[in-house]
């Protein structure tokens, strides 16, 4: 989807320096520090300052506005950085003392809250204290959707496969509140079996149908945008075809006119069939149209791997439409007629009459090895489960990691030979703790409250699914396993790499839209008198 380059850049910058901000600090080694001894001058000036001008009302007690300032120690201001932290915000905002107290000047105002401000970064700075992640992090659906995606280079339907996943301060990233359910299990091995099948290719697919729906009010008089010139409404979509066979593609349209309209059915802009939708006899303006067996319906051959599927119409110059539409009402809203056929929806059926497996990315991203004889199918299959295990696992693969793949293999080996060996261990890998858990392990010893240095394996998982919500590539990978990823030059250019990926665009979708809660958009319903052209083209718009 097409984002306006600045919010891309604005997005960017943010990431950039937050990362970097992160990296550095990891990266060093924290042992305690002294705070620095400030000058009893200045803090005599600060405590004079503070004893005129605000102890009057906040001492012990008064307590005002629940502030005792008589008790707290300016030379240290980190140990009641709490209390501080208000008093500068009022400082700043010019808000204390009142109207009507003595003040002091502007510029005693001021050294006095970068004073605060100074000696609370500076302790901060020397403190660090990032907190505590759960240890064990389940990946959430969007993250499930780009990991399998990068893995098997599947771009799957993960709305269909997983249930959305809790929120939690409008994040559903959060650890705490992504819960593991017994139902949610079966989904994950429902899920498995049919990625993997995919993925691999499996010829024994059954056929299956999966219709796509268009919301009623959506307005198809003008060309989408993912759409062809010349066209007007309809569908695009992007649909992963497993085997090389024949599919069918049906149809469904919706509302009608007094007029005949041509509608084009196409993969990958080549054209496969234009039905020519005719109004029903004796029927009114939006009855309906006639057509053969009254289904709007081609079978097509397709090769295995990504299509785009489109049906649309054939755009008719505007001064063809015989009635007139107030313009300033949302179209179609209340069961309004509609003046022109739209797309209600796409069904695609298959595969019927299969070829074979074909040659797909996950194919070509899977059997990094293909054993010309039988004798060379077990060390093939080692290399290709330890290769897929070590991407999905984020981290170098122990042989017990590999033993446990290659029992599945074998199994299904013995039933359906080499490939269906490699899918049975593929779905078994897809179920695995390892993949579905971001586990990270604190340092043996470790105090509870105290900071340490998050090892190379575990920020390089960080940043990628921070950057990308999915798993570390290669490059990153291998970095980690160096263990230079912490080193500040590798871990700047390693994020700067990671933002000019077209990955990248997913801290936009997923982080950005959740912190600016652009998500509620989907479910928003504004004032229909106040907004009257509101529509489902405008909350497309808006995603």
């Amino acid at each position: 989807m097409h984002r306006p380059a600045f919010v891309r850049a604005s997005v960017t910058l943010s990431a950039a320096l937050l990362c970097g901000t992160l990296a550095a600090r990891v990266a060093a080694t924290r042992e305690p520090q002294a705070v620095p001894k400030v000058a009893d001058a200045q803090v005599k000036e600060h405590r004079a300052e503070l004893d005129r001008y605000c102890v009057t009302c906040h001492n012990a007690r008064l307590k005002t506005g629940g502030l005792a300032l008589d008790t707290l120690d300016v030379g240290n201001a980190p140990a009641g950085a709490a209390v501080w932290e208000r008093v500068i915000r009022k400082l700043r905002t010019g808000q204390m003392p009142p109207p009507g107290r003595p003040r002091p000047d502007r510029e005693h105002n001021d050294a006095l809250a970068s004073w605060l401000e100074n000696s609370i970064d500076r302790d901060a700075a020397l403190r660090p204290n990032p907190g505590r992640t759960e240890t064990i992090h389940r990946l959430n659906r969007a993250e499930y959707h780009n990991a399998v995606r990068d893995l098997l280079a599947l771009d799957t339907d993960a709305v269909s496969l997983l249930p959305a996943d809790d929120m939690s301060y409008g994040f559903d990233n959060i650890a705490g509140a992504l819960r593991i359910t017994p139902s949610l299990l079966d989904r994950y091995m429902v899920a498995a079996r049919k990625i993997s099948r995919m993925a691999v290719g499996n010829a024994a697919l059954p056929p299956t149908a999966e219709t796509f729906r268009l919301k009623a009010d959506l307005s198809q008089d003008e060309r989408f945008d993912d759409l062809p010139p010349g066209t007007r409404g309809g569908a695009s979509i992007a649909y992963q075809f497993p085997l090389d066979a024949d599919y069918s593609i049906k149809v469904e349209p919706l509302g009608g006119g007094a007029d005949p309209h041509d509608l084009e059915v196409s993969i990958d802009g080549a054209r496969v069939k234009v039905f020519t939708l005719r109004p029903r006899s004796g029927m009114g303006q939006g009855q309906g149209y006639d057509s053969e067996g009254d289904a709007y319906d081609v079978r097509v051959p397709v090769k295995a791997g990504p299509h785009v599927v489109a049906a649309t119409f054939v755009k008719k110059s505007s001064a063809l439409i015989e009635s007139v539409r107030e313009p300033f009402l949302a179209p179609h809203a209340e069961g309004a007629p509609r003046t022109q056929p739209a797309v209600a929806s796409v069904t695609i059926t298959g595969p019927y009459d299969v070829q074979g497996a074909g040659d797909t990315p996950s194919r070509r991203r899977i059997f990094v090895c293909r054993p010309t004889v039988a004798a060379a199918e077990s060390d093939c299959a080692k290399r290709i489960l330890t290769t897929l295990a070590r991407r999905a696992y984020r981290r170098p693969v122990t042989p017990g990691d590999v033993a446990v793949l290659l029992k599945f293999y074998t199994e299904g080996r013995t039933k359906y030979g080499f490939d269906g060996g490699i899918e049975m261990a593929v779905r078994r890998l897809l179920v695995s703790p390892d993949f579905l858990f971001r586990i990270e392990n604190e340092p043996s010893g470790a105090a509870s409250s105290a900071a340490y240095a998050v090892g190379d394996l575990e920020l390089a998982s960080r940043l990628s699914f921070f950057l990308w919500s999915s798993i570390p590539d290669d490059e990153l990978l291998d970095a980690a396993v160096k263990g230079v990823v912490r080193k500040p030059g590798v871990v700047e250019q390693q994020v700067r790499r990671m933002l000019a990926d077209e990955r990248a665009d997913a801290l936009s979708v997923n982080f950005a839209a959740e912190w600016l809660q652009l998500r509620t958009i989907e479910g928003t319903a504004p004032n229909e008198f106040l907004f009257p052209n509101f529509g489902e083209n405008l909350r497309r718009d808006f995603r």
